[in-house]
């Protein structure tokens, strides 16, 4: 009964702390800031560290919110990629974007070698460990947002073909990253456990994506006869959270099973079955404005949830050891961005000047890299919150520079259609509409 009790006040409490992190989240934006990183902020206030309002204990006592989160967020970074929208900047789209995944993950992975023996929780790790954790961070350092580009794109009514290639790869980049965290989530798994990478694993590993893109296959169909029903709006979506939480459960069942049971660990990446499920409603479904509708509507409460107890689960005193660690992190992925787009902007043909200032679009990071660095919290333990404190404080300082950085960008290439500064209405009308 206290247990229940306790589960009750520690909600109660966090839900006031998200209120209050609502409200914050709007300041920061009224002075130029994402509103996620006021969550953050708010967050770690209310945390063990600082107010106490979230003892220690709450983040893992909540882990639902995170995996309700983190299904809604996977589900929106599928339902961002719309296939007709693409065609006629593909080859543009598709350079820049390996040559941002191949340097990214490349630079990021080889960095964090080097900087093992800095980093408290890695530097007791042997090779293997210290390999496991380099693939995780290259692979969530090729992450970006959508989420953020989307809103600068129409805080500036920016449109034109720089635009619509940033759009293009930004979108398909969050798809690629979830296949490539599966990918090396699965390696870090072998490397850890001290599993053998073989011809065997190979084919364990593909046996696993490919089970994990039939399971969003059959969660597509699930979710598009939910959107069929006649019922309320709210049922929907309710149904669709579950849903997408549910996914987490049978994931982490299926892998506690198949290690008391079999020689192996079998690792169905929840995130990869849930953005292939968005996806494909997104281009095949009859119901896909409806699911738009739903993701954009509930998309805020969800953010303000889930940043806020990213926030309250950062462990200080492990940021402020490791805050130099951060800047180096994140300054080799400015570099490899500067790499990768200009190198792959190149192959595709694109103009020397939409080269050269490229990479100040591909900056920011939110709601899919946070989602993996707590997903790596849950999926291994003897990395836990040290690992997301550390992920989480790059990802921080680049959504605080990345939306600046692509707003010049914007402006720079000519493509902002806001009125002009200065420009006033000189009370003449000019034209009369009917209709």
């Amino acid at each position: 009964m206290d247990t229940i009790l306790e589960w009750i006040i520690r909600l109660t409490s966090f839900l006031v702390v998200a209120l209050a992190a609502h409200r914050i989240g709007a300041m920061f934006a009224r002075l130029g800031l994402p509103k996620i990183t006021g969550y953050l902020v708010t967050g770690l206030l209310a945390g063990p560290f600082i107010l106490n309002m979230l003892p220690a204990g709450a983040p893992e006592h909540l882990l639902f919110v995170d995996e309700f989160s983190l299904a809604f967020i996977a589900f929106a970074a599928g339902s961002e990629l719309y296939l007709p929208e693409l065609k006629g900047r593909l080859r543009s789209i598709g350079w820049v974007t390996a040559g941002l995944v191949l340097f990214t993950f490349t630079f990021g992975a080889i960095a964090m070698l080097l900087l093992a023996d800095n980093i408290p929780f890695v530097n007791r790790m042997d090779t293997a460990g210290q390999i496991a954790v380099a693939l995780l961070v290259g692979a969530i350092l090729v992450a970006r947002s959508p989420s953020s580009a989307i809103a600068i794109v129409n805080e500036l009514r920016a449109k034109g073909p720089f635009t619509q290639m940033v759009l293009g790869v930004t979108v398909i980049m969050d798809v690629v990253v979830i296949v490539l965290f599966a990918i090396s989530s699965s390696a870090a798994d072998a490397l850890l456990t001290g599993l053998s990478i073989s011809a065997g694993f190979v084919f364990l590993l593909l046996a696993e994506l490919g089970v994990a893109v039939a399971a969003g296959y059959a969660l597509y169909k699930f979710l598009n006869w939910v959107l069929s029903q006649t019922v309320s709006h709210l049922s929907k979506v309710g149904a669709i959270l579950v849903t997408g939480y549910g996914v987490f459960v049978l994931s982490s069942l299926l892998r506690a099973y198949s290690r008391a049971y079999f020689p192996f660990e079998i690792l169905i990446e929840p995130l990869l079955v849930c953005l292939v499920a968005g996806f494909l409603i997104n281009n095949y479904s009859a119901r896909r404005l409806e699911m738009a509708e739903i993701l954009h509507q509930t998309g805020p409460f969800i953010y303000v949830l889930f940043f806020t107890l990213t926030g309250a689960s950062l462990e200080l005193d492990l940021l402020l050891r490791t805050w130099p660690i951060a800047l180096a992190l994140f300054a080799t992925r400015i570099l490899a961005i500067g790499l990768g787009s200009f190198v792959g902007g190149t192959v595709a043909g694109d103009t020397l000047a939409s080269n050269r200032i490229k990479w100040m679009a591909f900056i920011t990071q939110a709601g899919v890299a946070l989602g993996l660095a707590k997903d790596v919290a849950g999926e291994f333990p003897v990395l836990g919150n040290d690992f997301a404190t550390l992920i989480i404080s790059v990802v921080v300082i680049n959504e605080t520079i990345g939306p600046l950085l692509f707003k010049r960008a914007i402006k720079y290439v000519g493509e902002s259609r806001l009125r002009a500064e200065g420009a006033e209405f000189d009370c003449v009308r000019d034209v009369l509409i009917f209709g």
